[in-house]
């Protein structure tokens, strides 16, 4: 450890108290990492990182908000906001951005922002409105790709949402905008007749699980099941582990369940991973020549979920992070073993 001695009074030597107030932060901010405890992620450290650069370009632009290379500016502080869902954080800066600059061309970007901040609000008519202005302002042309990928975001974060209806309108104003290419329409066409299932009775599929044993949804009757379409690649999914681990604790007494169905290549890797990760609900290999549960259920990307009821109808589809939690805690009285269901 280097430790510094000042001999002369600080009221003397104005250099030195500047000196001393620099040191002073130097270990202060050393105490606040040093305090910060250890990541234990990859995806953890690079979400810090991301944080500070927010912070720093958030700081950046308040010092200097006409600056030439703003835009360079808000394009990567946006860009790191969509990249990791952190729109409420950011909402301001995009409401700044379009009130200083209502054509700059970073016009997309932000309102990207404030759309999905309303949406993650829950004020899904606001979160429409916004939308609207953003797709009739891009250029059909040019920016399918760049439509068809938020789009599908704001979908998915209404249907996450229980709002179905609200999908399906984002997906007739993406249509109605980019309609006239055959790839966008055939993917929002199979987007929505997946939707078109909630309300419906479950596909009555037989399959095998990884331990030979039969499965058949009808089985379940009388019982919540979440059926999880995911696999060891991916990582959502596996981020989305722990929640699931949790619920299952909570409400498989209380009659809920979950089936897993991997689309891993291999069955031994799925079979191994649930072992190591000490998952204890049933798996089902899709590709070990059961039935196609992906082609029944009509899943076009993982991770994807199914929630059905005691009845045997699809109730929810894709419920992650606190949408799973809000929506069991609304389902069953209790949320602990030998609860029962409304």
């Amino acid at each position: 450890m280097v430790r510094l001695r000042i001999v002369q009074t600080n009221r003397a030597f104005p250099a030195l108290a500047s000196l001393t107030l620099i040191v002073a932060g130097l270990i202060d901010g050393s105490a606040v990492r040093a305090a910060e405890p250890p990541a234990t992620s990859v995806a953890e450290i690079q979400a810090r990182h991301d944080r500070a650069l927010i912070r720093d370009l958030t700081e950046y632009l308040r010092r200097n908000p006409r600056a030439d290379d703003r835009d360079q500016a808000y394009a990567a502080l946006f860009n790191k906001a969509i990249e990791h869902d952190w729109f409420a954080e950011t909402e301001e800066l995009g409401r700044q951005y379009l009130q200083n600059d209502p054509e700059g061309p970073v016009k997309a970007l932000a309102q990207i922002i404030l759309t999905m901040a309303r949406s993650q609000a829950g004020q899904f008519d606001r979160a429409l409105a916004q939308y609207r202005q953003l797709i009739q302002g891009l250029d059909a042309n040019e920016q399918e790709e760049f439509a068809a990928s938020f789009s599908e975001s704001l979908a998915q974060s209404a249907v996450g949402a229980g709002e179905v209806g609200v999908a399906r309108q984002v997906y007739a104003l993406l249509l109605s905008r980019f309609g006239e290419s055959p790839n966008l329409r055939q993917k929002v066409e199979g987007e929505l007749k997946r939707l078109d299932q909630v309300g419906k009775p479950a596909p009555a599929v037989v399959a095998e699980d990884v331990q030979g044993q039969p499965f058949r949804p009808a089985a379940y009757r009388g019982k919540y099941v979440l059926i999880d379409f995911w696999a060891t690649w991916c990582g959502p999914c596996i981020a989305d582990l722990p929640r699931l681990q949790a619920a299952y604790q909570s409400y498989h007494d209380a009659g809920f369940e979950i089936i897993g169905v991997s689309l891993d290549e291999s069955k031994q890797a799925v079979v191994d991973f649930v072992k190591a990760r000490r998952l204890p609900w049933r798996q089902i290999h899709n590709t070990g020549g059961s039935a196609d549960l992906v082609d029944a259920f009509g899943v076009r990307s993982i991770p994807a979920n199914y929630l059905i009821d005691p009845e045997g109808t699809i109730l929810r589809l894709d419920l992650r992070g606190k949408a799973l939690d809000q929506t069991l805690s609304r389902l069953f009285t209790k949320p602990v073993g030998g609860a029962t269901a409304r």
